[in-house]
Parts: structure tokens; sequence; C-alpha cells
């Protein structure tokens, strides 16, 4: 009896462990299939990503080679450098550096641009331009610099007027859009001769940049110096805002050469 007993656990315990070996045959083949699918699909999912990659890679190359700046060159020799040396840790290539790089080759190609874009757009003709207004390029001797960080919203010389879209406009500065808050630096050195509040420049600044050059800065939040006030080139003199005729925050700047009002564009870098 004792050994039937035995038996016939020994065949259960067998059954179970065929029963566990055969249960993944049991799945239905509609679970079969979807399971199938989902591990296509995850497959086919890391492969369009790293094709993505990929192509952002090669464009990005491509459009740095053909551009012609620093960057390209730079990362070439960098990452020759990199692979060539013995201990890869003396490597001097830096992404931040390269980023860098990369910013100022932008910059530099959108100014053009801009000054391509006011050469066709912004000379106005002999009825629209005002009589305080210089199409002559004015180049100083010595460069300002960019008073914020932003992009050019209007260029200087004739436009749609922005709030009366049926009329033209002659723009008499250059708009830097920025965030509400940002810094303006004076984009040359001198003496404040001027600050105050109108309808139009709202919260604006004048600077005295020399016996023939004046700057002035408009549409601020708020101001950082007063009248009789000595200045540097890069000087934090106010913050970016939106007061008075505006359609939403930035810097308007002129520049004064001689009495009359010139294109900012080719005084800055």
């Amino acid at each position: 009896m004792k050994n039937e007993n035995l038996k016939n656990l020994k065949i259960e315990k067998e059954n179970i462990i065929s029963e566990k070996q055969n249960l993944p045959q049991n799945i239905p083949e509609s679970k079969k299939k979807n399971t199938v699918k989902r591990k296509k699909y995850n497959n086919n999912l890391y492969l369009y990503a790293q094709i993505i990659v990929a192509a952002i890679f090669i464009v990005t190359g491509i459009m740095l080679k053909s551009s012609g700046g620093t960057a390209y060159n730079e990362l070439k020799e960098d990452y020759a450098q990199f692979f060539n040396s013995e201990n890869v840790y003396e490597s001097n290539f830096s992404y931040s550096s390269f980023l860098s790089n990369i910013s100022e080759d932008i910059r530099e190609k959108y100014n053009k641009f801009m000054e391509a874009m006011t050469h066709i757009y912004g000379k106005g003709s002999s009825g629209d331009v005002p009589t305080n207004v210089s199409m002559k390029k004015y180049i100083p001797e010595e460069k300002g610099i960019r008073p914020v960080n932003g992009y050019i919203s209007s260029p200087f010389g004739s436009r749609v007027d922005p709030f009366n879209k049926k009329k033209k406009d002659f723009h008499t500065g250059m708009d830097i859009a920025a965030a509400k808050g940002t810094f303006i630096k004076s984009a040359f050195g001198g003496e404040i001769i001027e600050t105050g509040y109108s309808d139009t420049a709202g919260n604006y600044i004048k600077v005295k940049n020399n016996e023939e050059q004046q700057t002035l800065y408009c549409h601020t939040q708020f101001v950082f110096v007063n009248k009789g006030d000595k200045v540097l080139k890069g000087q934090i003199i106010a913050t970016v805002g939106n007061t008075g005729l505006v359609t939403g925050p930035h810097l308007h700047i002129e520049v004064m050469y001689k009495g009359n009002k010139v294109n900012p564009i080719y005084t800055v870098e």
C-alpha cells in the first residue's frame, strides 16, 4: 500500500512538472501574435530613433561644413587630436566651447542675413525717409556690443506699421526681442545725458558716447542709471520691458551720428 502511494505521488509530481513545461504551448495564438508584434514594434522604434539621431548628426555636419564657420574646423581638429592622443584624458576637446562656437557662427550668419534684409527692405525711398535719418552706412572706429541677448524682431528702415497694418512706417532704430527683465548693457561707453518716460518710448535712457555719437534705449522696465552717470561699454544700465507704445517686451535702440539717426546694425558686434 505504501509503495502504491509513493508511486502515485511520483506520477502526480511528474504530471505537474510536465504541465509547467508545456504551459507556454497552451498560450492562445492571438496572444502569441500580439507578443511578436510588440517585440517587432519595439525593435522598429529603436531603429527609427537611431536613424533620426544619425540623420541629425549628418545634417548638422553638412551645415557646419558648408557654412565655412570655425566650429566645423575646430571640431575636426579637436576630434583628430582626441583620437590620436595616447591618453584621451589629455584631450583639449570641450563640448561647451564647441557649442559656444556654433552659437557664435549662427549669430554671425544671422547678423549678415539681417544686414542683407535691411539693404533690401530697409532702404526706403526719398519720400518716406525722415529728414533726421541718414541712410549712409556708418561704422564707428570701435564697434559697440550687442546691448541685449535676443533676436532682431524689427530692423532699421521701412516697414509695415505694427499698429496699423494698412500703413507704412519708417523704423528709426532696431528692435531686439527678449524676455521681460533681461539685462540691457550699454553698447558704448559714455555719459548719461537724459533719462525719463514718454508715452511712445516708455522708460528711456540717452547716452552721449562722444562729441558725434549718441545712443538711445527705449521701452525699458527698470533703469539703473541717472543723468550725469558715467558708464562703461558692457555695463548693465536697465532691463527689458514693455513700457510705452509696444506690441511686446523688447529693446528699441537708436544710434545718432552727427545729429542723424543711422542703422544700428553696423555699429555693434
